[in-house]
């Protein structure tokens, strides 16, 4: 697989990001991401704004919010009712777990790859008897299959991560979205290693909750995600988050026994965070014009180039922890030493050198985004082999 980019298109796109022209090497999104110059841009227009514009930019953070919410909207093939934003990823599914009926008995199922954003929302309803049945892990893979082993008559949902964190590998959503819809179950996903490296259609894979951040992959400011609800999904959520904005005629501000909003606008409760919106509508946009296939397709390249490198540079010491199959990641690569190395040694090292990568769980995480290129992979790979 090679780039979707020429020489000139990725020099291009590099100059969206100029940390880069130091020299400085970045493959960490799978954490944060920095903001691209379309995203900074953004965000200084709202500072300014209430800086030494208008100050009361009611009216243009209105538009700005509606832009981004029909951006986010075509993103995963949803309607803009169904968009509700979030502080981050356990905002949006702690929205769920909180706002459904539970009785004692009813069971969730998650897995053991899950990062605890996924997890502790669910756990905190263990006092009310629900029950998390975890499925152990096969080969760091989880399928369909493995979930309807589990599935039982007390089952009233299933929650899995499209990339899980560590491992990277890619869940086929669509087949179990499949299976969750032929039981009748509710399916939860967090979307936040795939969303902004890959583009999640929640329509085709069934999902009645797609949760996500903004700052690793979609390359927006931390504090801003979102929470698409199926329409299933609303008519079961109950309003357990709620503020002034979540009624119906909000500016009777004395009439407090009203309607409820539907539960994707009562769970905006307040003031919205129009700086963290603002920059994730850029992102989206930068993305949409530079092409979300040629993006999810580049990611793809590097990631592939990784596991090439790894493969021929150390095939002895290395073991890989992430799927060669293109079909089963994206954007992250993991894998360990069969030998001991200082994790935090090794990162302190290449951070001195101006590259950037990870450690989790005792494996080195590498994760490149669509400005990355094959001559920084080499780079950072020679410099790492070379230090372990």
């Amino acid at each position: 697989m090679s780039s979707p980019f020429s020489a000139n298109e990725i020099k291009e796109i590099r100059e969206l990001f100029p940390y880069t022209e130091n020299g400085s090497i970045y493959m960490n999104h799978a954490a944060i991401s920095p903001l691209p110059r379309p995203v900074k841009e953004a965000l200084d227009n709202c500072i300014e704004e209430r800086f030494s514009g208008s100050i009361e930019n009611f009216e243009k953070g209105e538009e700005i919010i509606d832009q981004t919410r029909n951006e986010i909207a075509d993103y995963i093939n949803a309607k803009p009712d169904q968009i509700t934003f979030t502080g981050n990823t356990s905002d949006a599914i702690s929205a769920v777990a909180n706002g459904l009926k539970w009785n004692s008995g009813d069971e969730i199922i998650l897995n053991t790859m899950e990062f605890p954003a996924n997890v502790q929302p669910f756990r905190q309803l263990e006092s009310q008897g629900v029950k998390l049945r975890f499925i152990p892990h096969r080969d760091h893979t989880i399928t369909a299959d493995d979930i309807r082993l589990y599935i039982t008559p007390r089952t009233k949902l299933v929650s899995v991560s499209t990339i899980q964190y560590l491992s990277g590998y890619r869940t086929n959503l669509e087949a179990i979205g499949t299976l969750c819809r032929e039981r009748n179950l509710l399916f939860v996903v967090d979307g936040i290693q795939a969303l902004g490296a890959t583009s999640i259609n929640v329509k085709d894979c069934h999902i009645d909750a797609l949760a996500t951040g903004g700052h690793k992959w979609l390359m927006a400011p931390m504090g801003i995600g979102f929470l698409y609800l199926s329409k299933k999904m609303q008519g079961k959520l109950r309003p357990v988050k709620t503020g002034w904005l979540s009624v119906e005629s909000l500016w009777e501000l004395s009439e407090y026994d009203q309607p409820w909003l539907p539960v994707s606008s009562h769970l905006e409760t307040g003031t919205p965070n129009l700086i963290g919106i603002s920059g994730l509508g850029a992102s989206l946009q930068l993305f949409r014009s530079i092409g979300l296939e040629l993006i999810k397709k580049q990611i793809l390249h590097l990631s592939q180039l990784i596991i090439n490198r790894l493969e021929i540079d150390k095939k002895a010491t290395i073991q890989l922890f992430t799927p060669r199959d293109a079909h089963l990641r994206m954007g992250i690569v993991s894998f360990s030493l069969k030998v001991y190395v200082n994790h935090e040694e090794v990162l302190t090292e290449l951070k001195e050198k101006d590259i950037t990568i990870s450690s989790r769980q005792n494996y080195f995480r590498v994760s490149p985004h669509f400005y990355n290129t094959d001559q920084e992979i080499d780079n950072l790979l020679y410099q790492l082999l070379s230090i372990v």
